[in-house]
């Protein structure tokens, strides 16, 4: 009984240290991060190779799991759209909502390294891709 009491303490407070070790985790995204490879299928002009560094993304704030900023691209229509973001749970996925275009559903590779993949559903731009990051160190 007392073996039996004593395990469940132990794994108690094994469960506890985890939970509390996950929420230390949440990844830090502030900062400025740059494109590297990409894809990108448009609706009305098909395959488009995209040239890496033709994006920026700057995350300019952050409290929690919830955070916002900017991306920026180049090319033959140049645009830039601002965001807001929120991390799942697992400390691995993010969502991004574009105030003006797109969602971005965002996977972190590292502390300095994730994929976002963009659907943007109709319209006269409907396209699908994704663009790798790496943030930009000063």
């Amino acid at each position: 009984m007392i073996k039996a009491l004593l395990t469940a303490l132990l794994l108690t407070g094994l469960l506890a240290v985890n939970a509390l070790a996950q929420d230390t985790k949440i990844p830090n995204l502030v900062g400025d991060w740059s494109a590297g490879k990409s894809d990108l299928h448009h609706g009305k002009q098909g395959f488009i190779n995209i040239e890496p560094t033709s994006a920026k993304l700057t995350v300019t704030d952050q409290k929690g799991r919830v955070f916002h900023g900017v991306v920026e691209w180049l090319g033959k229509a140049p645009g830039k759209d601002t965001f807001s973001g929120v991390i799942d749970k697992d400390n691995v996925t993010f969502y991004m909502a574009g105030h003006t275009d797109a969602v971005r559903i965002g996977k972190m590779e590292g502390p300095d390294a994730f994929t976002f993949y963009f659907l943007h559903a109709g319209g006269p731009n409907p396209r699908a891709g994704y663009v790798e990051y790496k943030r930009v160190k000063k």
